[in-house]
């Protein structure tokens, strides 16, 4: 099918169709959930080909959470289609009002190349439960996956429902300028605003996941200082965790950690003792030379505390950590996507939530504190797409929590009903009789406007 065609194509099949049934969605949703059985192994070996995932990392990152998405919108689809009743507004009585969920239409999703399967299609199990068709545009710089998916796709869908465009960075530009009725963007900032720019000529809504740099902060408060140091090793093994997971490449990684600075050297000496525990042989590679040359431009700039390795035939670099960064340090100005993880001392709280405060808004921000004022504080005076106290990146693998940034770490919510949501466009609906018909309503007015105050001050209280 060609690419200019697609969108107009596949709403004529819709308007042909009619609104997907409930039982149509969920069949389309099995045959997906049946395909990545099927299709498993090459898709385990493709991931292993672009970012030298091994196969536990690449299911448990990429496949399980497709399933898992899969599994909850089988299960909650019913009620998610189901119109919500709503008040009827006083002047409308008798009547009844309810709140319906329409399908968009045809939905462009373009995944990125750092979770080529997942981020691609977890918005799919979306689209389809939310009665949509869609085209998918893999990322070319994970092509050997891109090609998995494609078989995966065209075993699985007709094109009318679902269709994928392989290809670079023409294609995506050509796609977006097609008249789609939404369009999914995963990927950086910078190509985020040229899409939302395209889309709002054409007014069509966007959701777009997109990066930032989230900070880790630590910092006790007064109440746990005592035993805060015995905690060290799972806070650093829980931050070294988010930051080894797809070698650093994981838009809600920890980019960098605020530290206060009497605990700056045993955080990184136990930050090192966890890489040292998570070993090599696990541990995954840049996706290109461009951005292996990029991530180790960075170990120019301050002081390397552990590790600094790399290997250009392979495109590996060690879990590195840096600290000493002289202000203007393009490791704290730009997103590192990479293992490399800058440690900066502060004084106290305040001074990193400035710091925090004075970078865009982030994809993530962590923060390791029990105590529930600190956390109180940390929260009323940050904004971040997501918040996780004690952890990283646990917070998106579940389907209750929607999945978003914020900012310019990106706008619009998926995962769960968030997704259905985000893919549908609600619609008010109003029923009413022809009787009875009341003449008050109607010119001239049969109220005069200190009666007529009295009357809607009753009703507003109703």
């Amino acid at each position: 099918m060609a690419a200019h065609s697609i969108p107009e194509r596949q709403r004529a099949w819709l308007a042909a169709h009619g609104p997907r049934s409930r039982g149509e969605r969920e069949q389309s949703l099995r045959i997906l959930l049946d395909g990545l059985e099927r299709h498993e192994a090459a898709l385990l070996d493709a991931l292993h080909a672009d970012l030298g995932k091994t196969p536990e990392e690449a299911y448990s990152s990429e496949i399980h959470l497709i399933r898992q998405e899969l599994r909850h919108a089988l299960r909650h689809l019913k009620g998610w289609m189901k119109p919500e009743r709503r008040r009827v507004p006083a002047m409308a009585w008798p009547g009844r009002a309810s709140l319906h969920r329409d399908a968009c239409g045809s939905v462009l999703i373009i995944g990125p190349w750092n979770y080529p399967l997942q981020l691609l299609l977890t918005p799919l199990v979306s689209v389809i439960a939310a009665g949509n068709s869609a085209v998918l545009k893999p990322s070319e710089y994970a092509p050997a996956t891109s090609r998995a998916v494609a078989s995966l796709i065209g075993d699985c869908f007709d094109e009318l429902e679902v269709a994928l465009v392989e290809g670079g960075a023409d294609e995506s530009q050509a796609l977006v300028a097609q008249p789609f009725d939404h369009i999914m963007f995963t990927g950086g900032t910078g190509t985020g605003r040229k899409i939302a720019a395209t889309a709002g000529e054409r007014l069509i809504p966007v959701t777009l996941e997109l990066g930032g740099k989230c900070p880790a902060l630590v910092f006790p408060a007064a109440a746990e200082r005592g035993g805060f140091e015995a905690g060290l090793e799972v806070i650093a093994r829980r931050i070294a965790w988010g930051k080894y997971l797809n070698a650093g490449q994981t838009c809600v990684a920890p980019d960098h950690v605020l530290v206060e600075r009497g605990l700056l050297e045993p955080l990184m000496a136990a930050l090192a003792k966890a890489f040292d525990n998570f070993g090599r042989t696990d541990f995954g590679r840049m996706v290109n030379r461009q951005h292996f040359d990029r991530v180790l431009s960075y170990l120019k700039e301050g002081r390397i505390v552990y590790g600094g390795g790399s290997d250009a035939e392979t495109l590996r670099i060690e879990p590195t950590l840096i600290t000493d960064l002289p202000p203007g340090a393009k490791a704290m100005e730009e997103e590192i996507f990479g293992p490399v993880l800058p440690v900066i001392p502060c004084d106290g709280l305040d001074e990193a939530l400035e710091r925090v405060r004075g970078m865009p808004s982030p994809l993530a921000l962590y923060a390791f504190t029990r105590d529930k004022t600190t956390q109180d504080h940390i929260a009323s005076r940050t904004s971040s797409g997501s918040l996780c106290f004690n952890d990283t990146i646990l917070q998106i693998t579940g389907t209750s929590l929607p999945f978003g940034g914020v900012g310019a770490s990106g706008m619009g919510r998926y995962r769960g009903r968030a997704g259905f949501e985000a893919f549908t466009r609600e619609r008010s609906v109003l029923k009413r009789g022809l009787r009875p018909d009341f003449d008050f309503r109607y010119p001239p007015a049969k109220l005069p406007i200190d009666k007529m105050r009295r009357v809607f001050k009753f009703l507003e209280r109703i």
